[in-house]
């Protein structure tokens, strides 16, 4: 990688893990508030945060975004935040859709850092 991708690379993976950092951090933090929650998602949110799966995600987002930002197994945090950001735009398109864009952009930032990473990928899918 040269030193032109390597900077483009790093901004992203840093980016990326502050995005999740602050959304995890915050997730949990908001507990079952539903303080500045869209209406069409406060009985989604309640579930989910009584079945304990909330949790589970904020606290993959939290950690997959301090290993993206310390850099410790990037290409692991990529993949613990791939189902995450399939999520975010299944439910924002279903839910809210004037917000479905920020889930195509932390996909599009997640699939960038899984081709610069590829190398690390290709015996996952080799037989």
């Amino acid at each position: 990688m040269n030193i032109r991708n390597r900077k483009l690379y790093l901004t992203i993976r840093t980016l990326l893990g502050l995005i999740f950092i602050l959304s995890g951090a915050a997730g949990l933090m908001m507990g079952n508030s539903t303080q500045g929650v869209p209406p069409a998602m406060v009985p989604i949110m309640q579930a989910l945060w009584a079945s304990g799966i909330l949790q589970m995600i904020k606290t993959t987002e939290l950690i997959s975004g301090l290993m993206l930002v310390a850099g410790f197994y990037p290409a692991l945090a990529s993949i613990f935040l791939a189902p995450v950001c399939i999520g975010v735009i299944i439910v924002n398109a279903r839910l809210m859709p004037g917000f479905v864009i920020a889930g195509v952009i932390i996909s599009v930032l997640n699939i960038y850092l899984g081709y610069a990473q590829w190398d690390k990928y290709k015996a996952i899918f080799n037989k």
